[in-house]
C-alpha cells in the first residue's frame, strides 16, 4: 500500500512524465496541500524512495547550459501498485482524527460563555476558510476544467457539516 503522497506523485507522473520541479508546481497550482500533507522537500525524497522501490525510473536530461534534470516515468509495477492502492483507498473506511474532537472532549474547564465565544470564533474562521477554499478551487478549475470536482464536493461536505454542527452547538442548550 502506498502513502497518500506516494499515490499523488504516481498520479502526476502517470498523467505526464515530469521533473520534480514540475510536480511541485502542479501540487501548488492545484491546491493539493489543502487536502494532502505534502511538504516542499518531501516531494524530492518521496520521488527517490519510489525509484528505490522500482515504482518509478528516471532519465537524466540536459538542455543547453542548464544542469541535468531527472524526468520521472512510472514503471509497470508502479502502475499496478497505483491502481491497487487507489482501489483500496476507495474501498476502505478510515478513522477521522480532528483537533476539534480533542478540543470538545477537553472543554470542561471553560465557562459556557467562553466556550460559545471560542466556537463562534471557529465558526467565523471556518466561513472564511470555506470562502477561500472555493476561490482556490475555482482558480484551479480554470487551469484544469472538469477535474477534481469530486474532491471539492467531498471536502466541502465535511467543512459544511462542521459548520452546521458548530451552528447547532451554539444554539443548543442541552
Amino acid at each position: 500500500m502506498l502513502t497518500n503522497i506516494e499515490l499523488i506523485l504516481l498520479k502526476f507522473i502517470q498523467e505526464k512524465p515530469s521533473y520534480a520541479y514540475e510536480i511541485e508546481r502542479m501540487i501548488d497550482e492545484r491546491g493539493i496541500r489543502n487536502w494532502v500533507k505534502i511538504g516542499g522537500t518531501s516531494v524530492y525524497q518521496v520521488l527517490d524512495r519510489l525509484c528505490k522501490k522500482d515504482l518509478l525510473h528516471f532519465d537524466l536530461e540536459k538542455n543547453g547550459n542548464m544542469p541535468q534534470r531527472k524526468r520521472y516515468f512510472i514503471t509497470a509495477s508502479g502502475k499496478e501498485l497505483y491502481q491497487d492502492s487507489s482501489r483500496t483507498l476507495l474501498r476502505n473506511i478510515e478513522s477521522y482524527h480532528f483537533d476539534l474532537t480533542v478540543g470538545l472532549a477537553c472543554r470542561f474547564f471553560l465557562s459556557e460563555e467562553e466556550f460559545h465565544r471560542i466556537i463562534q470564533e471557529r465558526l467565523n474562521k471556518l466561513s472564511m476558510f470555506i470562502r477561500d477554499f472555493n476561490a482556490e478551487f475555482d482558480k484551479a478549475r480554470e487551469l484544469y476544467p472538469d477535474k477534481r470536482l469530486l474532491v471539492r464536493r467531498y471536502l466541502l461536505s465535511h467543512y459544511k457539516l462542521e459548520q452546521k454542527f458548530l451552528q447547532e452547538l451554539l444554539t443548543d442548550k442541552g
